[in-house]
């Protein structure tokens, strides 16, 4: 004999009153939890002293440029005066120099201080300082030292414009101060290694300073510029009003008094 059949259950529906119930205690748990939420956002956190604060995030919000490692010390120094200008300003110490600017070494910088990094930091006084030393060592090896020697030392204007000869001037100047101890020093040599017309209106000027000198010949060179472009368009337009033709067109008198027969013969 088969067992009785089981009927399926339905689930009761909920009175209002009970879903009433619910909606009262959901309620009531929302409110506690924004309560709670508003009391933590007003309350102030404790204050912490100044050398604990987060330099790191500081610096980062300065967004400092990566040193990729490339064996090139305009690039070096580049990054080492923005870095040493985001030091100051957010008030780095010394000592924690080292350990963010490493932060921000990639490829063959950040390989150098994998095999580098432990024996410097090891040493008690290695800081921001010694670290600027040791990668000018490293990147800045004696051969590209020569050549950037070199190059200062025969520096010269050429067919490049005046903005372009002392952005080179500036950055080769730096590496081979010897050459260009004093201020003075750098005016002749800026101005030996310019061309011969703006050599010679220097000459009688006279600059003090690397500043005044480059002015001077950006003046000189902006007038040039000008004297040639009025130069070019009087030429052009002389050209164009040379190539008109005045002459009066020939009357073709035979054709007019010519008999009727003739008239349509050739020349």
């Amino acid at each position: 004999m088969a067992p009785p059949r089981q009927c399926a259950r339905t689930p009761k529906t909920p009175t209002n009153e009970q879903l009433a119930q619910n909606l009262q205690h959901l309620t009531q748990i929302m409110q506690t939890l924004s309560e709670a939420l508003m009391h933590n956002n007003h309350t102030a956190p404790p204050p912490q002293p100044a050398g604990h604060r987060d330099v790191g995030r500081l610096v980062s919000g300065h967004r400092p440029p990566v040193f990729a490692g490339e064996e090139d010390l305009v690039i070096l120094e580049e990054w080492i005066r923005n870095l040493d200008k985001i030091f100051s300003v957010v008030g780095c110490p010394e000592e924690r120099g080292v350990e963010l600017a490493s932060f921000y070494f990639s490829h063959e910088a950040d390989l150098w201080w994998v095999h580098e990094g432990p024996a410097c930091q090891d040493q008690p006084d290695f800081d921001w300082t010694a670290l600027k030393d040791r990668m000018r060592e490293r990147f800045y090896p004696s051969h590209v030292r020569a050549a950037m020697y070199e190059e200062f030392l025969h520096l010269q204007q050429g067919s490049s414009s005046v903005v372009e000869y002392h952005k080179r001037f500036l950055e080769l100047a730096r590496f081979a101060r010897m050459l260009v101890p004093a201020e003075l020093a750098k005016v002749e040599k800026f101005v030996a290694g310019l061309n011969y017309e703006a050599r010679k209106a220097l000459t009688v000027s006279k600059p003090r300073t690397l500043k005044e000198a480059y002015l001077s010949v950006a003046d000189l060179y902006r007038v040039q510029q000008l004297q040639r472009g009025s130069f070019e368009l009087a030429k052009k337009r002389n050209e164009g009003g040379g190539s008109h033709s005045f002459k009066k067109p020939r009357q073709d008198f035979r054709a007019r008094n010519a008999p009727p027969h003739l008239k349509d013969q050739p020349e």
